[in-house]
């Protein structure tokens, strides 16, 4: 998150900058107003507690100077005046537990408002996106190129999940399976050779972390949260079927989970009932409408929820940065279809394979890390022989936590360049984009590093993915396709894959 103090300090600058991405001024004036309020109550609870010392001090030295004039003890001339200043005490006491809850109160309405800002965007970073050419190389092969999605069903590459996962996921297959964990492997190598540490992300990520992130709370309706039926064996709980034992349950993050969701966990409708009368896993009772308790897990929409937690709340020796990750994981997002081309192949899965990079530096290190970042992306684009470009986001395309986002595209030329002319063909898709973030991760997650003379500073933080798998395997198999429908494979891909034609079985 943003500097409070900067806010402070220079508010009209921030809402200079923010205004770049499309913030209302509003929203600053929001979290200083807030912030003045809490400051107030902070005044006056420094005023409390110095009055609630002075009072007991005063009853402390009062006590000393007549001994019997104590509680249980015999009466003396000053008792009365003793149990006026314990009384006002007490008084005090009652005020200070309000103005306690008032600030509390404060400071998390502060803390919410000043979180949902997004960083301040870089000098050089454009206000609106440039004007791109849309063309691309021309296609060099003498037939008309076919989309991936007709590529990879017609050799058997992959195949809809939707019986087994529902619509969104993907079944890799054969020679498919092997292309996926091919490139994974290559990009991990490539990053491995630029002296980054290899990371394998597990696939949930709990609230906390995607905060740290910055992916929660504005994404929460584009992830899947996890959510667990109550425990077998718990008083109250009823019996599960075996196999249902051990399974949760995942669903939309805005969807509350009713009974009739996880009507298979459970033998008979009077077991449900029972079921929704008994306390979750977590020991919470269900809801008045039914719902079953929910964990405060997702199914991870990137790695590097993970890999921006890896060193919270820590202080990095200084020698140590720069600590450059690589990270492969799914990614998991509930993306909106659409119609026509724009939803079908590859291009709008709800899980997809991807690799990302991650590096802790200092401040001066920030940009030369970004850079670092980008070219590693680019070497593999380069090996994998697939057209591609590089631009620079604006300020109303960056991510919530970005400073700067560099994005990479490449070029799919059996992809039908509009809806509606699907003799046009060739597109620009984004497959990589690395972002500084400043130091807006860091003071969500608590991560600073010690300087040679000892001071403590936040970290900066730089990542993002390099490369996601998607949409760069649709560029590679329309780059790659050959006449009988067989993809070629560039030379560097042959050692991981094990063949140099996809496809030819099928043929």
């Amino acid at each position: 998150m943003l500097d409070l103090a900067l806010i402070r300090s220079e508010p009209a600058r921030v809402k200079a900058a923010l205004a770049r991405r499309g913030v209302p001024a509003e929203a600053i004036d929001a979290v200083v107003d807030l912030d003045r309020r809490w400051s107030a109550r902070q005044e006056v609870r420094d005023a409390l507690r110095t009055r609630r010392r002075q009072i007991s001090d005063e009853v402390a030295r009062r006590r000393s100077a007549h001994p019997t004039a104590h509680p249980g003890g015999p009466p003396a001339a000053s008792a009365p005046v003793d149990r006026d200043l314990v009384r006002a005490g007490r008084e005090v006491g009652q005020d200070l537990r309000a103005v306690g809850d008032a600030m509390a109160d404060l400071r998390a309405r502060r803390d919410a408002a000043l979180s949902a800002l997004p960083n301040l965007p870089a000098t050089d970073v454009p206000d609106a996106p440039p004007a791109l050419d849309p063309a691309g190389p021309v296609w060099p092969k003498p037939f008309a190129p076919l989309a991936h999605w007709d590529l990879l069903a017609m050799l058997r590459l992959s195949a809809p999940a939707g019986g087994s996962a529902g619509s969104g996921f993907l079944l890799w297959r054969g020679e498919g399976a092997r292309l996926v964990h091919g490139l994974v492997r290559l990009m991990l190598d490539v990053h491995a050779a630029d002296g980054r540490e290899e990371v394998l992300a597990p696939p949930v990520a709990t609230r906390r972390a995607l905060e740290g992130s910055a992916h929660l709370p504005l994404l929460e309706e584009k992830m899947y949260r996890v959510v667990e039926p109550a425990a077998p064996g718990e008083p109250g709980a009823p019996p599960f079927e075996p196999a249902a034992e051990a399974a949760g349950h995942v669903v939309p993050a805005g969807h509350v989970p009713r009974a009739s969701d996880v009507t298979g966990c459970f033998r008979t409708r009077l077991e449900q009932r029972r079921a929704l009368r008994s306390k979750g896993a977590e020991g919470r009772e269900a809801g008045p409408d039914g719902a079953l308790p929910a964990h405060d897990l997702f199914l991870a929409p990137r790695a590097e929820p993970h890999l921006a937690a890896l060193h919270a709340g820590e202080v990095l020796d200084a020698a140590a940065l720069p600590h450059r990750l690589a990270a492969s994981a799914t990614a998991f997002r509930r993306e909106s279809h659409g119609g026509g081309s724009a939803g079908r192949g590859l291009l709008r899965l709800h899980a997809f394979p991807t690799v990302e990079v991650y590096t802790f530096c200092r401040a001066a290190e920030s940009d030369a890390e970004l850079e670092r970042a980008v070219a590693s992306a680019e070497t593999i684009l380069g090996r994998l022989e697939v057209a591609h470009r590089r631009r620079l986001r604006a300020a109303t395309d960056l991510s919530h936590a970005a400073a700067r986002t560099v994005s990479l595209d490449v070029w799919c030329p059996g992809l039908p360049t509009a809806e509606g002319h699907p003799e046009a063909r060739g597109r620009w898709l984004e497959v990589a984009a690395l972002s500084s973030f400043t130091d807006y991760q860091a003071r969500r997650t608590g991560t600073q590093v010690r300087d040679a003379g000892g001071r403590t500073r936040l970290v900066y933080t730089v990542g993002g993915a390099a490369v996601a798998l998607p949409r760069l395997i649709a560029a590679l198999v329309e780059t790659g396709q050959e006449a009988d429908g067989s993809v070629r494979l560039p030379p560097a891909l042959v050692p991981y894959v094990g063949t140099d034609v996809l496809g030819a079985a099928h043929i």
